[in-house]
């Protein structure tokens, strides 16, 4: 029987990442993950003479010198080496409601050239904007601080020298956004990244909103050259020459505990294998009340904290592979962000319906980025919105294609009328994924893509408060969506890597103690 330091359930994300570190730490690592490539939504698919990414839009951080950020430092420091090519601007927002557009504003990259755009749109919100990036300097001085202290801050020195970040940590972007005199104008333009976050102004750490703005304005976005897939393989590659090992096309079948903490996992091809500690990619909810050998071992705090949370986004994607290139479109953005309204709480709350009289809408054309991505004289584009609430339920199998194709139709048709594109004409190839497509895909419970819910009571900074100090199983963690950053491609990869640190910790100490 093999006996491991850790054995790490699914190679999404925060997994992959988890285990690239913990093996760079000298730990024993084993990767199970059951289907046939890594990084479950951080991969690729091909249709005809069009590869599409499966999730990615874009990622900060990846720039050179003085912009390379946290998580371009991270790579470097694990030896992860992706090439990564450049987005020109931040986004385009568009608010447009029959036929009139109230809101067209193209936000660039790069400090200055941010404010030279506020002293022209909103001259009055120049000493916000500098509030705004002041706070990120709070927060990150408090991140690190926290972290430094491996989650047991003083709280006299959190109240003497980090206030602002205790005042941050308890506002959501929009009291924030308030808080600092910003005008609504310029609230209702900052507002364009929050279906990135997955819950409305209102409800959405301010913490997480400002290092997420703050993060794609200063340090730019970015794209692998070859899709969201290069990534993972590249961290398969650098934690497989660390000594981890990956065991893909198996799937984990039970979590085996002993004396009240967990021992090993067995695989469906009838393999036991022994460690000290798991860290899981798949829900706490999937651990609980379908893998874990005694039930009984889950704190009812934890069951508690399960049975309230709420799953967050399932994602509605359309990939169209156009026989026109993006000229003859009209198309001249990376990435648009459309919205019937500047109201992200009424467009949260419509969501919760397959049939959305509010809309916010996705349109990513990656060729903007990587003109060569397609054949000479084609265009790729990705259309996306976003569910809040299991809106497919209802829906039958026989009925399953033709909804899906209604929904795709309305979503092309209102990027025509808003955008002016001819879209319908030059479809080449056309893949629908619905919340059922990725429930399938990545066995998330309801299609959920962002983990649990962002909520004022388990967000971003309660999370992170609270890491490390709610009790659950001894030995067992949680990476991805679900661990105390939450979702999204930069919060998965930083989450895992500290995540590893907390498990060489628990491992180095003997395991359950």
């Amino acid at each position: 029987m093999e006996k491991y330091d850790l054995i790490v359930i699914g190679a999404g994300n925060g997994g992959m990442m988890c285990a690239c570190r913990a093996s760079k730490l000298g730990l024993k690592v084993l990767v199970i993950e059951k289907h046939n490539l890594p990084g479950g939504a951080a991969s690729s698919f091909v249709r005809g003479r069009f590869e599409f990414d499966a999730s990615l839009h874009e990622i900060p951080d990846f720039g050179e010198g003085e912009i390379r950020g946290e998580l371009g430092h991270l790579f470097d420091d694990l030896g992860i080496k992706v090439e990564m090519l450049p987005v020109k601007d931040a986004f385009r927002y568009i608010v447009e409601k029959d036929g009139v557009r109230s809101i067209d504003v193209t936000f660039p990259h790069g400090k200055e050239k941010v404010m030279n755009l506020i002293r022209e749109i909103c001259p009055e919100d120049e000493e916000a904007m500098e509030k705004f990036f002041a706070a990120y300097h709070d927060m990150a001085a408090g991140l690190d601080y926290f972290g430094s202290t491996r989650g047991n801050p003083d709280p006299e020195v959190l109240k003497k020298d980090h206030p602002n970040f205790m005042r941050l940590m308890t506002l959501s972007a929009g009291e924030f956004f308030r808080r600092i005199g910003m005008s609504q104008k310029c609230i209702d333009i900052m507002t364009a990244y929050w279906p990135y976050q997955g819950t409305d102004m209102d409800t959405v750490d301010a913490s997480r909103y400002i290092l997420m703005v703050y993060g794609y304005f200063m340090n730019g976005a970015y794209v692998p050259r070859m899709r969201s897939h290069q990534l993972s393989s590249a961290i398969v590659s650098r934690a497989s020459e660390l000594g981890c090992r990956f065991l893909f096309n198996t799937e984990v079948t039970k979590v085996l505990t002993k004396d009240g903490a967990v021992c090993g996992v067995q695989t469906n091809d009838g393999r036991t294998f022994e460690c000290t500690a798991i860290a899981s990619n798949a829900f706490p909810e999937v651990i609980y009340s379908k893998l874990l050998d005694d039930k009984s071992l889950v704190p009812v705090f934890e069951r508690k904290k399960v049975n309230a949370r709420q799953y967050g986004f399932r994602a509605f994607s359309v990939f169209l592979g156009l026989d026109a290139s993006p000229e003859e479109i009209g198309i001249r953005d990376y990435t648009v962000f459309v919205s019937s309204t500047n109201d992200s709480k009424a467009i949260f709350d419509a969501s919760a319906s397959r049939i959305c009289k509010e809309f916010a809408m996705d349109i990513c054309c990656l060729n903007m980025a990587i003109p060569d991505c397609t054949p000479p004289g084609t265009t790729q584009v990705v259309l996306t919105i976003s569910y809040t609430d299991d809106a497919w339920a209802d829906v039958t199998e026989e009925d399953y294609v033709k909804t899906k194709r209604e929904v795709a139709l309305d979503l092309i048709d209102h990027i025509e009328q808003i955008m002016g594109y001819n879209l319908k004409d030059h479809i080449e190839e056309i893949e629908i994924a619905s919340p059922v497509t990725f429930a399938r895909y990545m066995a998330s419970p309801q299609g959920s893509i962002y983990g649990y819910m962002s909520l004022k009571w388990d967000g971003m900074s309660t999370r992170t408060l609270a890491n490390g100090t709610e009790p659950t199983i001894p030995g067992l963690f949680f990476v991805g969506g679900h661990g105390a950053s939450l979702s999204g491609y930069f919060p998965t990869y930083t989450g895992g890597n500290r995540t590893a640190f907390q498990i060489l910790g628990y491992v180095m100490g003997g395991g359950k103690q």
